[in-house]
């Protein structure tokens, strides 16, 4: 992704996050929010036509998340503290999982 669709990107997530609680909490509303807002035609239709096209329209689902992850790094007043300590959590279970040998 280019640069200045990269900060495109995140002047949009900003705007979500800072009007939206749910969108801080939830990264698939969150993307929901940017989809409907970047790409309003793609509202309504069926969750596999988006994920089929998503590629083809320039959705990316990660960056998106990375966006959000920047904006409550520079912004911790984004961040919901419960929320922080799930995600906390979480990425050390994955952690874990990562470092794990066999199985």
């Amino acid at each position: 992704m280019k640069k200045e669709k990269l900060k495109n990107l995140e002047k949009i997530v900003e705007e979500i996050i800072r009007n939206d609680k749910l969108a801080r909490e939830d990264d698939c509303y969150l993307i929901l929010k940017v989809v409907e807002k970047v790409y309003p035609n793609e509202v309504g239709k069926t969750f596999a036509d988006v994920m089929f096209n998503a590629k083809l329209k320039g959705i990316n689902f990660e960056s998106i998340t990375r966006a959000r992850r920047k904006l409550q790094e520079k912004y911790p007043e984004l961040k919901e503290a419960e929320i922080t300590q799930i995600r906390d959590k979480e990425q050390e279970a994955y952690i874990e999982y990562a470092l794990e040998k066999g199985d």
